[in-house]
């Protein structure tokens, strides 16, 4: 097997496909094993010299004072180091994020491959192709009415993308107003589809709270039966907690004093339930 000292590589972090870098709590575990495992070679480009894979190796042997490692050499074209450099991140190792993935297939259709092509080569779906080229649309869509959308990982607006374009731009807005992460952004857009959800009011609750369809779904039951008075009273209470308001003082007193008599009304029925008990 070659070998290449480390001193000779190129490291061009244009052909790095983790946005995060390196990541130095890897390193330091590989650096506090490394001379007693046998490392596969890393993956360099042998006219360039530059490093396409095992930057974490790399800086492991740096880190463990070894500067002679492995490598297998690949002959390529320059325009197909980056795809090269995805494929071999996929393969083993610190796995590559959803996030990262979709940036790099975005990146591979911009430099002219086909998604048919992108999807053999990376072993991916054809819909995680799709699904890339829409999210990247929808980013270029809101830059251009410059919306804070844009600012959203491409994870987001592959979620965001799915709606129906109307609703778009607004649940974009709001998924970057509360900073919603992508799994919120995938429950809220499931629900929006599934005609779960429609006011605004529900879209946020959903958005903020992993738990709010479940519980608003074990609920459903005991409102059927009765219960519209306590649906309009849940979805009060839902814009009081959305929106802020501003009451006149009339309007406060008349609050507090439903508050009391609610208080009472409560506390009576825990006292039948405990003499039930």
């Amino acid at each position: 097997m070659d070998t290449a000292s480390i001193h000779e590589l190129v490291f061009d972090i244009s052909l790095n496909p983790r946005q995060r870098g390196v990541d130095q709590e890897v390193v330091e575990y590989y650096a506090s094993i490394f001379k007693e495992v046998i490392w596969p070679p890393i993956m360099v480009d042998r006219e360039t010299r530059k490093l396409l894979d095992g930057w974490h190796r790399v800086e492991a042997a740096k880190r463990a004072g070894v500067y002679t490692i492995a490598v297998q050499w690949v002959d390529a074209k320059e325009e197909d180091l980056f795809p090269l450099a995805v494929k071999f991140n996929l393969a083993h190792g610190v796995h590559l994020s959803k996030e990262e993935r979709l940036q790099a297939i975005i990146r591979m259709m911009r430099e002219g491959w086909t998604h048919e092509r992108v999807a053999e080569f990376l072993g991916c779906s054809m819909g995680m192709v799709a699904s890339a080229e829409k999210a990247d649309d929808l980013r270029g869509k809101l830059k251009v009415h410059d919306l804070p959308g844009a600012a959203l990982p491409i994870e987001t607006l592959a979620e965001v993308a799915k709606l129906d374009y109307i609703f778009q731009e607004e649940i974009a807005e709001l998924a970057c107003d509360i900073e919603a992460k992508p799994g919120d952004v995938r429950r809220t857009v499931r629900a929006i589809k599934k005609g779960d959800i429609e006011s605004d009011e529900e879209i946020r609750r959903t958005m903020s709270d992993p738990e709010y369809l479940k519980a608003r779904a074990n609920a459903m039951p005991a409102l059927e039966v009765d219960g519209d008075w306590m649906m309009t009273f849940a979805t009060l209470v839902d814009r009081m907690e959305t929106r802020q308001l501003t009451i006149t003082p009339l309007e406060r007193d008349a609050a507090v004093a439903l508050f009391q008599r609610m208080r009472t009304w409560a506390d009576r029925q825990l006292a039948l339930l405990g003499a039930e008990e």
